[in-house]
């Protein structure tokens, strides 16, 4: 009986360790081996208008964190907030979820060309209809929330799009 569990136990390790070497790591957005190596890519960032591109722009300064040399393209970003429509019902008599959009644009400009271009929305939503102050906190944390939201979309565009 030992013998026979212990080869079970056997067979068991050698096809866990068969599958182990069958697998590897590979990079999500791209191979290396391709020399599209994204980790590599370094951009000029243009001066931000609004707080909104402000977030973004400091989110992609961390994913794209290469210092720019003389010759690397641009990359600007023009941002904008929109509320959409509320609900329809009158069921709540306050606190009314108030619907918000920040939609970016992502340009990346090498002198008077244009490389790539993409454009990226995040909805979110919060309670207004309280006082004052608290509807004005809760619209920024909405709209801070929606930038970072936002950057991380125009980020996976630029990863899958950008250089090909």
């Amino acid at each position: 009986m030992t013998y026979r569990s212990f080869g079970s136990v056997l067979a068991y390790a050698v096809v866990a360790m068969t599958l182990a070497g069958c697998t590897s790591f590979s990079p999500v957005y791209g191979d290396a081996a391709s020399g599209r190596d994204m980790s590599a890519v370094r951009f000029h960032f243009a001066s931000p208008d609004t707080h909104l591109e402000q977030i973004i722009f400091n989110r992609l300064k961390l994913a794209f964190p290469g210092p720019a040399l003389p010759g690397d393209p641009t990359l600007d970003i023009a941002a904008s907030t929109s509320t959409l429509q509320g609900s329809m019902s009158d069921a709540y008599a306050v606190a009314r979820p108030v619907n918000v959009r920040v939609e970016a644009s992502v340009t990346i400009v090498d002198g008077e060309e244009t490389i790539f271009e993409a454009t990226r929305f995040t909805d979110t939503a919060y309670q207004g209809g309280k006082l004052t102050p608290t509807d004005i906190a809760s619209a920024a944390a909405a709209r801070e929330t929606a930038a970072k939201s936002t950057a991380d979309a125009l980020r996976a565009a630029i990863l899958a799009g950008y250089g090909r």
